[in-house]
């Protein structure tokens, strides 16, 4: 049951986003009404953007060009002409990228991935999707981001990162609110169901489903109430198989009615789960061959290899164990070329590259954050380092002006040690300057007051000398010549 639900959605995803922004003119009225009616018209779509496509070539006009190549793509792979859609994908994202058009290089991805995923090819479609996200990440494009979100969770269920995809459909359907699409809003309501119902929570899963539905009957939009009402049956089935049959039979009719090959095919697989689960073989057959004859026409490898299970375990609850060998060769092969060990390591590279690329912006983002508060504090540092420059110089001053201040007073105080010293010399010089009475016998000097002092006295008096007295030759010889040695005799 998981993998025909698998096989049953692979392609359902709202794709096409807006049209191109800003562009006018013919040209672009064609591309606006061809992306109006990719989802309700997917025939009357595809004839209006070949017309679009004709008109932009004679115009000259190549954005307009690179956009009508994406909604004629969508187009053929509505009809499932998988390999034409996807040349006109890449033609896109090749005209788109001439032009530095990162809005219509985005589309061209997100078709291309869509496109890639109803080939069964899944890492190539996942490398689409993340292609597309981070342009539509890099440029602010919320709308485009909603569908790229919607459609990586699709790529996760179809290979089995249940909540991956969740945390995918969550992020777009709230983009979707915000922008107001309730179209879009009732695919990622679905596409949220489809992943509930793979981790077997069914009530999850079907009120998803319901949501999704009444968008659309509110939109009357009979192409994805055949899908909604295909989704309930799957769930319905789990508990009453004969009300499922009464819902698929709707289902199958709307599809048979819109044109949808895909989902009818997938209806048919769904038809004969539940003829097989109540034991109807006849009807269980039919409707797996029908199934399977039209994914060999359409060449839908990955419904094709659901079918071709489906009868194999058929076969072999009947006991018709050679046609179930057979059946299981065919499968086997299929899934195979679908899912080998190179594809297995491809989406591992795929999404490891795709976490480094968001790591790395996310680390340029806080690299920026950091030069900014790097910068703010360089110039804190700055100013505090010119007024700490500042601080010291007037500290400097200050030490300079006092240790002058000092030495001036140490100068001052000097110079006024000095002046007292001289003044107090000069004092005792002037005190024995002038005339002085003195007696011519005596010798003695008459001071101020008049009276007569020894000499000695007078001169200690006005001056700091002292006196010690001896006696000079001549008083010697005069005085005491009994004691003076003779003439000529050696003093011992």
């Amino acid at each position: 049951m998981r993998i025909l639900l698998i096989g049953m959605l692979v392609c359902l995803g709202t794709g096409t986003a807006a049209a191109q922004p800003g562009a006018t003119g013919p040209v672009a009225t064609l591309n606006a009404e061809a992306k109006a009616l990719s989802e309700t018209d997917p025939e009357r779509s595809l004839t209006v953007a070949l017309e679009a496509l004709a008109a932009a070539r004679a115009a000259g006009d190549v954005r307009g060009e690179a956009e009508a190549l994406n909604y004629v793509a969508y187009g053929y792979r509505n009809q499932s002409l998988l390999d034409i859609a996807k040349q006109n994908a890449e033609d896109s994202i090749r005209l788109s990228v001439s032009l530095g058009d990162a809005w219509g290089e985005a589309q061209g991805y997100n078709t291309l991935g869509l496109i890639e995923a109803d080939a069964g090819r899944f890492p190539e479609a996942l490398e689409a999707h993340l292609k597309a996200l981070a342009i539509r990440e890099r440029t602010g494009d919320k709308e485009g981001l909603s569908y790229s979100y919607n459609n990586l969770g699709n790529a996760y269920r179809n290979i089995g990162e249940y909540e991956t995809a969740l945390e995918y459909h969550a992020q777009g359907l709230a983009l979707k609110i915000e922008l107001g699409n309730r179209s879009s809003e009732a695919y990622s309501h679905h596409n949220m169901g489809l992943v509930y119902f793979a981790m077997g929570r069914f009530p999850d899963a079907l009120a998803a489903y319901r949501r999704g539905m009444a968008i659309r009957e509110e939109l009357n939009d009979p192409r994805g109430i055949a899908v909604a009402l295909n989704a309930i049956g799957q769930v319905e089935v789990q508990t009453d198989p004969a009300a499922a049959l009464r819902t698929y039979a709707q289902a199958l009719a709307l599809r048979r009615q819109v044109g949808d090959t895909r989902g009818e095919m997938a209806t048919e697989l769904n038809l004969g789960d539940v003829f097989r689960r109540i034991g109807n073989v006849a009807g269980a057959t039919a409707a797996f061959n029908r199934a399977l004859t039209m994914a060999e026409e359409i060449e839908a490898p990955l419904m094709r290899s659901n079918a071709l299970r489906s009868l194999a375990e058929l076969e072999a609850a009947r006991g018709d164990y050679q046609a179930a060998y057979a059946h299981q060769l065919q499968y086997q092969q299929v899934r195979d070329q679908m899912f080998n060990q190179e594809n297995a390591e491809r989406l591992q590279r795929l999404q490891v590259a795709h976490d480094t690329d968001r790591q790395q912006r996310q680390i340029r983002l806080l690299e920026q954050e950091g030069a900014l508060r790097t910068a703010e504090l360089t110039q804190v540092r700055t100013t505090r380092t010119a007024l700490a420059a500042i601080a010291l110089l007037v500290l400097v001053s200050l030490a300079l002006l006092y240790g002058r201040f000092r030495l001036k007073q140490q100068s001052e105080a000097r110079f006024r040690a000095q002046a007292e010293a001289l003044s107090e010399a000069l004092d005792r010089v002037n005190a024995l300057k002038g005339l002085l009475p003195i007696c011519a016998s005596c010798k003695n000097i008459r001071d101020d007051n008049g009276y007569w002092t020894q000499v000695e006295a007078y001169v200690s008096s006005h001056s700091a000398a002292e006196f010690t007295h001896s006696i000079c030759p001549s008083c010697a010889e005069r005085l005491y010549p009994e004691y003076l040695p003779a003439p000529g005799a050696r003093t011992p």
